[in-house]
């Protein structure tokens, strides 16, 4: 799935190639960075086996990041999510699964569900993506065990020669490898954790953001939206907090907003949210008409155990992706803007929030604004894979969104972030990745970056896999690979 700012020609194309090898396009997410690749779709292992011996290659799953993360220009792309690698079988003694690399998370859920009343212990809200791409580049929900891949056992990946290399939990290479970004694949297969499907209570709120603490006292996961134009020092949130539901209890569908203004509330955010989308401009002003309104909702329901995401959706009938019902509108910036997000320590989230609203806001003079919300997921627990983005406290994920033509403005917000708050982790497939990461990802005393490339070097001996420009940088291994205009120009 590609970002909505492609043409018409664009996309009627991409959709003719899906299944097809040879010539394609790879594209991040909103389409600001591609590139024209040969593509390879393994129909089985042993045909994979062979084409990693071939030459250069990289893996791509459904290329769901913003920041081409997956695109690697001039090197043959194995498309892993269109292959024929579909291994699913459920263990009731271990309550694990086995996936394989061309499973998709709505086919692994539905897997789980129906057959087995199982779920993931935590997922992005994408469906389409690979399973194991997106555990591979940090997926994360929010709440307890938020990072996907800390729900893996056991990976099997091919190296450089074809051969299968299994690694467990426990095992040395396990945690630098069970996430790392696409510099060991392709990974053919992954055991992953489960549990049990359970109702949860859902709250969703709006308030300020001094309220916060008070709000989600008690839940087990906390995502919460912020306007950036209202109050800089106490802004308007959307709250949407999980708590645990006694057994029993049966689902029930949304309420009707309550509070002040609540069915006006209800009509004024659905335009808003029009506006927000066609005409950025006029983002300030309605904010500031939100926020001297000061207008205050809740809505409390029950989730269906039988939604494919309670994270994301918790109103009974699966239409899965979709946040709660206070929310919703919100989160449509994901299909229309580039998004850019990095982790930062959980306590600091609301100060960096407050510090981002001042920095865009001074920016409005060369034209520049936000989108509708500052996202902030929480990731209260800390993970086993080392490149998690909490595998050393927890954190928060802040996500920020303008229109695709401002992404550059973005990528300096982060950085001023960097240089005040040294514990800022990447989002592997959202941030825009360099080497003022490294740091914080070997902060712990270990250079767990070099640990990284020496298990690569042991297993791709042969230098046939290779990653993308923006991880290349963050690792410190050379040059870009030369593309066709560079090679063209006679540049490289």
């Amino acid at each position: 799935m590609i970002g909505s700012n492609l043409s018409r020609r664009e996309r009627a194309a991409d959709a003719r190639a899906i299944g097809t090898e040879g010539k394609r396009w790879i594209r991040s997410w909103i389409n600001v960075f591609r590139c024209e690749t040969e593509a390879r779709i393994p129909q089985d292992e042993a045909a994979l086996q062979r084409l990693v011996c071939e030459g250069r290659y990289s893996c791509v799953g459904q290329s769901h990041s913003y920041n081409g993360v997956q695109v690697v220009p001039g090197v043959t792309a194995m498309l892993m999510r269109e292959g024929g690698l579909k291994t699913l079988a459920y263990d009731p003694a271990s309550e694990t699964v086995r996936v394989g690399a061309s499973v998709s998370v709505r086919e692994l859920k539905l897997f789980l569900r129906d057959g087995h009343g199982r779920g993931l212990l935590n997922s992005g809200n994408y469906m389409e993506q690979s399973v194991i791409g997106a555990l591979a580049t940090g997926t994360h929900g929010f709440g307890p065990r938020a990072v996907m891949a800390d729900s893996v056992v056991e990976l099997t990946f091919l190296d450089g020669a074809g051969r299968r290399v299994t690694l467990r939990r426990g095992d040395p290479d396990f945690a630098h490898v069970a996430l790392s970004f696409g510099t060991i694949a392709p990974i053919v297969e992954l055991v992953l954790e489960t549990k049990p499907l359970e109702s949860y209570v859902s709250v969703s709120s709006m308030s300020r953001l001094s309220k916060l603490a008070g709000l989600k006292q008690g839940a087990i996961a906390a995502n919460w939206a912020v306007m950036p134009y209202t109050d800089p020092e106490d802004p308007v949130i959307m709250l949407h907090a999980l708590a645990e539901c006694d057994k029993g209890v049966e689902p029930t569908a949304h309420p009707e907003a309550k509070g002040g203004g609540g069915h006006f509330a209800k009509w004024f955010l659905k335009h808003y949210y029009n506006f927000d989308r066609f005409l950025p401009w006029f983002r300030r002003p309605m904010q500031r008409f939100i926020d001297w309104l000061d207008l205050k909702q809740s809505e409390r329901v029950v989730t269906d155990p039988q939604d494919l995401d309670y994270l994301y959706d918790p109103k009974p009938g699966l239409k899965e992706n979709r946040a709660p019902s206070i929310t919703r509108g919100l989160f449509s910036t994901t299909y229309t803007g580039y998004n850019l997000a990095f982790f930062v320590p959980l306590e600091k989230a609301p100060v960096v929030v407050k510090f981002i609203i001042r920095e865009a806001d001074a920016l409005r003079d060369l034209g520049f604004y936000l989108k509708g919300i500052i996202s902030v997921r929480e990731l209260p627990g800390t993970a086993g894979p080392v490149f998690a983005a909490n595998a050393r406290q927890p954190m928060a994920a802040i996500d920020l969104f303008a229109d695709p033509r401002d992404y550059a403005w973005l990528e300096r917000l982060q950085r001023l972030v960097m240089h005040y708050e040294p514990d800022t982790r990447p989002h592997f497939g959202k941030s825009a990745l360099g080497p003022d990461f490294r740091a914080a990802l070997n902060g712990d005393g270990q250079d767990h970056l070099e640990q990284l490339m020496d298990i690569y070097a042991r297993h791709f001996p042969q230098g046939n896999l290779m990653f993308s420009e923006r991880v290349r940088a963050m690792l410190d291994v050379g040059q870009p690979l030369a593309g066709e205009s560079a090679a063209d120009a006679g540049l490289a």
